[in-house]
């Protein structure tokens, strides 16, 4: 009988569970993050190490523009497990499209989800967008070596490769036709395009 009970007790911690994960997403879909954020906070306090639920406040959070708040747990996740996709994903959107944002920072994130990302996913597509977009930004910005111009071509041309009816793919290749025309040599050190 006790062996049933806590079977019992179990299954219904993981209902309990579910119930604040479906809640939360749904409100995230539905563009309450304000109230995710709630739904999930109070998950927390049931469940303070599910990484889930804290990776699904940290989406709310962003999308509510409170990155610092979002940054500190995506480095909690991270802590305690580097390769949790979700926050390595969300880490790079939240300092992508941050109001200070930290391209650096992003693309670190962005590289580190590369490598756990199925091929075939939708999101493949989605990181070589953000990871060629981040280096441009910085070749406009602070310059990028020889090495990094490559990576931010290799990533623009899979993205094109991808999405070849993006509303955005005419950009995309003028500018990878700009940057292959006038890169310099192997020799300098920063290159950096002045306008865009």
């Amino acid at each position: 009988m006790k062996k049933i009970f806590l079977l019992l007790l179990f299954s219904s911690s993981l209902v309990f569970s579910q119930n604040f994960l479906d809640d939360g997403n749904n409100l995230i879909s539905e563009k309450k993050f304000s109230e995710a954020e709630s739904v999930f906070r109070k998950g927390l306090k049931q469940e303070p190490e599910n990484l889930i639920f804290k990776s699904q406040l940290a989406l709310a959070l962003i999308n509510q523009n409170k990155n610092n708040q979002a940054e500190k747990i995506i480095t909690e996740i991270l802590k305690k497990d580097p390769s949790f996709s979700a926050a390595l994903w969300y880490g790079g959107i939240n300092n992508f499209s941050n109001n200070k944002p930290d391209f650096h920072k992003a693309i670190d994130y962005f590289e580190r989800f590369y490598h756990l990302i199925d091929k075939n996913s939708d999101q493949y597509f989605a990181v070589n967008f953000y990871i060629g977009n981040s280096y441009r930004n910085l070749l406009g910005t602070e310059g990028l070596s020889y090495d990094e111009v490559s990576r931010m071509l290799e990533a623009y041309k899979i993205y094109i490769e991808m999405q070849p009816d993006a509303d955005d793919i005419n950009d995309a290749r003028q500018f990878i036709q700009k940057a292959e025309a006038n890169r310099p040599g192997k020799n300098v050190k920063k290159w950096k395009i002045v306008a865009r």
